[in-house]
């Protein structure tokens, strides 16, 4: 391990330390109504910001989408994935949310048709790649049983967060120390195949050990089999790197180092890029079985 190649580890370590720890005072106390209030802004925020960074991307290409009605869009799913789970209003408001948003993203193009059918696709398709992955996160904390009921869904939200982070730094640590086959030179050069796998299998595994672990501790609150763990894993294991790729797309093409220029992190985007597509498979896994 070379100084020049893990220069950024002690940033990385430090600021995921207290991202760390700030996420496990808020789900601590995911039950008062002030951290709620908080979590929910949280995610907003982070959705806001997102948002901001993706439409960078998109102006870096010469576009111009409509930010103010982009944010104002995206800040609206999170508060309506919140009222439709937590607070059991009207669940069907993400959905009318997302027609409206199209409806708007329309109307702010009947001025000025130039190039409107990209605008258009860009700011829609930038409000379902941002806000609704991240949404998850509050449907994933507020699941709903089958009988009406919200339940808490705590440990599952630290299961997602764990797993595909787990995934992101297995590929991280064993691609500096050992890779020597690139994953994708085009997308991102310092990916490789060894850390790839790498990075699989500790999805897999870290998801059988939160099975265990979540039978020997909440059972009530994390029921989760050795098969489903198994596949659950595997999944979040592959979709969390093809999420990270996914990312790194967006920049290679818009010619963007970082999303943003946060210390330690880059960009929201650049931190929470694996979430965005392993937040859907946790959800729809919970939407299936409770």
């Amino acid at each position: 391990m070379t100084l020049a190649r893990m220069a950024d580890l002690n940033k990385r370590l430090m600021v995921s330390t207290v991202a760390i720890l700030i996420i496990a005072t808020l789900l601590v106390f995911s039950k008062n109504l002030l951290v709620i209030t908080l979590l929910v802004v949280s995610v907003a925020s982070l959705v806001a910001i997102g948002i901001w960074e993706y439409a960078r991307f998109a102006r870096a290409k010469g576009l111009r989408p409509a930010l103010l009605a982009m944010m104002v869009v995206a800040v609206c799913e999170v508060f309506a994935f919140f009222s439709a789970h937590k607070l059991i209003i009207f669940p069907q408001s993400p959905a009318i949310i997302l027609a409206a948003g199209a409806v708007i993203f329309f109307m702010m193009h009947f001025k000025d048709t130039s190039d409107a059918l990209v605008h258009v696709a860009v700011e829609f398709f930038g409000v379902c790649y941002v806000a609704v992955p991240l949404s998850f996160l509050l449907a994933i904390l507020y699941p709903i049983a089958t009988d009406g009921t919200v339940l808490d869904g705590r440990w599952w939200l630290v299961y997602l967060i764990v797993v595909t982070k787990v995934t992101d730094a297995g590929a991280y640590f064993v691609g500096r120390l050992w890779g020597k086959h690139p994953l994708a030179p085009i997308l991102s050069p310092n990916k490789t195949i060894e850390g790839a796998i790498a990075g699989f299998l500790c999805a897999v595994l870290c998801s059988l050990f939160m099975s265990f672990l979540g039978s020997q501790v909440a059972p009530d609150l994390l029921q989760l089999p050795f098969w489903d763990a198994l596949w659950l894993g595997s999944l979040i294991g592959i979709l969390g790197q093809i999420g990270d790729l996914a990312e790194s797309l967006l920049k290679r093409d818009a010619v963007v180092k970082d999303s943003n220029a946060l210390p330690g992190l880059g960009g929201v985007l650049d931190m929470v890029d694996s979430l965005l597509l392993t937040a859907p498979i946790v959800y729809f896994y919970l939407k299936i079985t409770l």
